[in-house]
């Protein structure tokens, strides 16, 4: 026999424990349905089995939920399954399952995120920095970053960020200006090579 705990996380849900540790939260009414007078009881093997099945389906809907809004990475699926408050194992088996029917792929993932940072002119470094936040490898990175990036549209949209950013500093000596705009768009992950390339065409007569 295992001790079944729950109590209310608000109106309609509940935590659901298992000998003192914690597996996910439901609806309240399919507990009362279940157990209708206690919140503390002893269950056979196989009412624990049940729960879990029905921990596990609510963890599904709500993750194909969250992955039908937008792509996101197995991080991001992680953290949000996590923060809903379910086991571990749970967890496993949602990700494991999602991968396996390519409902969830980091590449994928990283795929789509790098094109719309590159749209918006964001450089390698920053890009890969990104990525790495949400655990996606470099080798992934380095293998989309060869196919997907475009070296004249990248000096374009760099061009592009030194033209507005000289806009900005047009009241400052021209010296000053150079230095805010090295300095702007280095801290943004560009490297001085390709700064040093762009101002150049930028400021030929």
């Amino acid at each position: 026999m295992m001790l079944l705990k729950y109590w209310t996380k608000n109106k309609q849900l509940s935590f659901i424990s298992f000998d003192d540790e914690l597996w996910g939260v439901l609806p309240q009414r399919t507990l009362h349905f279940l157990f209708p007078f206690q919140s503390e009881t002893e269950i056979s093997p196989a009412q624990e089995t049940e729960l879990k099945l029905e921990l596990e389906k609510r963890a599904w809907k709500l993750i194909t939920d969250y992955l039908a809004k937008s792509e996101h990475s197995e991080y991001q699926c992680h953290i949000y399954l996590q923060n809903k408050h379910f086991h571990p194992t749970i967890v496993h088996k949602c990700l494991k399952l999602l991968k396996m029917k390519g409902y969830l792929s980091d590449r994928r993932f990283a795929e789509i995120y790098i094109q719309s940072m590159l749209e918006r002119g964001k450089s390698k470094n920053a890009i890969r920095f990104k990525l790495k936040e949400h655990k996606i490898s470099d080798d992934i990175f380095n293998e989309l970053w060869e196919n997907l990036q475009d070296p004249i549209l990248r000096k374009e949209l760099l061009e592009e960020q030194i033209a507005n950013l000289l806009v900005r500093y047009r009241h400052e000596e021209p010296q000053k200006a150079k230095q805010k705009v090295f300095t702007s768009l280095y801290r943004k992950g560009f490297c001085m090579d390709e700064i040093s390339d762009a101002w150049r065409d930028v400021r030929k007569p």
